[in-house]
């Protein structure tokens, strides 16, 4: 029978430091290092990508979870280990790459339009219900209350989108940029183990 821990434990806190975290595990030499592993190039794909085009959704998630945790203002270098490609490819691979970003900053952009013309039909509709309730002093209370509630629920969603919905895009947008800017950066692992392999077997002789 296990023995009973003695006393209550306590609730601790967890103190995680996100910059300490990329520091420790990604930081190389001032910039931020991601590591994407490929046992094979079409896994950098979608799966019925049958040009190569499109990013993975998990190759895309993997990069941006860790991206999301850089600083803004720290350069990214992706390292994509795979087997041993040539200069064509490669070139290929780089300009996939800042297509898939170019076009997220793109959507970023067209969003960021689409709320701003938003938030500016809120805001004429809740000025223009503001003036009528305070202009019109005879209304009926269920009418006076209806017109209320419209023109402070038109001025809080257009508060709303440009306070919120707007940072997070640029938010976003800013990440977007610095993968869009990132340094691509080539390991072929298959070749790094043969040289290694090579190595051993001269120092053994």
């Amino acid at each position: 029978m296990p023995a009973k821990r003695k006393g209550k434990r306590k609730n601790r806190k967890i103190k995680f430091s996100e910059l300490n975290y990329v520091e420790k595990n990604y930081m190389q030499k001032g910039k931020a290092v991601i590591p994407v592993k490929l046992e094979k190039i079409s896994d950098l794909y979608m799966k019925h990508d049958y040009k190569q085009m499109e990013l993975s959704d998990s190759v895309c998630d993997y990069i941006e979870e860790i991206a999301y945790m850089v600083p803004i203002n720290t350069d990214i270098v992706l390292e994509i280990h795979c087997p041993e490609i040539d200069e064509e490819l490669q070139t290929k691979i780089k300009k996939n790459i800042k297509n898939n970003y170019g076009m997220e900053i793109d959507d970023n952009e067209y969003d960021l339009a689409l709320n701003n013309r938003r938030a500016w039909l809120f805001a004429a509709i809740g000025i223009v219900f503001l003036v009528i309730n305070i202009l019109v002093e005879n209304l009926g209370r269920i009418l006076s209350d209806f017109i209320c509630v419209v023109w402070w629920v038109a001025i809080w969603d257009m508060i709303e989108i440009w306070l919120l919905d707007n940072q997070e895009i640029k938010s976003k947008r800013l990440n977007y940029q610095q993968l869009y800017d990132s340094t691509i950066k080539f390991v072929f692992d298959d070749k790094e183990n043969e040289e290694d392999k090579e190595t051993a077997s001269s120092s053994t002789i």
